[in-house]
């Protein structure tokens, strides 16, 4: 109960009062700092530009292209990396150990291939067993 409430404390009511930044444990401090150093970027640049040059136009557009710049920017590269990392597929040892092993006993037994309903030949790395596997006999 006092951690929830902790958590609730942090992640809650201190990232309302900062304006949405917190430290988070379970991330690295590369990330912390990035988010930090971001977040006070995005909360000190407008009030730099307030203090440090008088009020025009041309510095409401030059913020607004500052702050689009670096948004295109942080999604662009957030694409990019989502794009080179997310195209394998992720196989983590025992699920294809048990894919090896599934596929021996298939070979030994001299049955076929089944098709399912993602088409022949796709099969996910499941550590699930089939019904049929569960029967005996």
């Amino acid at each position: 109960m006092g951690s929830q409430t902790l958590q609730i404390l942090r992640q809650g009511v201190w990232a309302s009062i900062t304006g949405g930044w917190y430290y988070d444990p379970h991330q690295n401090t590369f990330v912390n700092a990035f988010h930090l150093y971001i977040w006070l970027f995005l909360l000190c640049f407008p009030f730099t530009l307030y203090m440090a040059l008088p009020s025009s136009m041309i510095i409401v557009g030059s913020y607004s292209a500052v702050i689009a710049a670096v948004f295109i920017v942080l999604k662009t590269v957030n694409y990019r990396l989502h794009h080179a990392l997310d195209e394998g597929e992720i196989v983590d040892q025992s699920s294809s150990e048990i894919t090896e092993r599934h596929a021996k006993t298939e070979q030994q037994d001299g049955s076929s291939r089944r098709d399912d309903s993602n088409g022949p030949g796709f099969s996910l790395p499941c550590t699930f067993t089939s019904q049929e596997d569960k029967l005996p006999g």
